[in-house]
């Protein structure tokens, strides 16, 4: 809880409030689940790999697995506070990061 402000602890509320079924979390469960060696290997285009070190959702080892198997991945390990990269004090990082990818020759 130290590592977010809480502009991102609104942000949080403000994205999750909208998602009243619930059933969201529970989709992504069934797909990490269902993702094999085979779909990550037919990912043809350059794909950026994120995940944070804090993580409790999502182990990391899916990460490590995901660029293993994806030919043309870069995988960033961040140290921000947990699965929502894109809030709290590496906001920034993240952003530049995604930029930074996206721009690259």
């Amino acid at each position: 809880m130290l590592q977010i402000d809480k502009e991102s602890i609104e942000a949080v509320r403000r994205m999750n409030n909208p998602y009243r079924s619930q059933y969201g979390f529970l989709m992504d469960l069934v797909q990490i689940n269902e993702l094999s060696s085979t779909t990550l290997q037919a990912i043809t285009c350059p794909t950026l790999i994120m995940h944070s070190k804090n993580d409790n959702a999502v182990p990391l080892e899916h990460a490590y697995f995901a660029h293993s198997k994806i030919d043309q991945s870069e995988l960033c390990s961040l140290d921000s506070w947990g699965h929502l990269i894109w809030l709290g004090d590496q906001a920034t990082e993240v952003n530049k990061k995604v930029v930074s990818f996206l721009y690259r020759e």
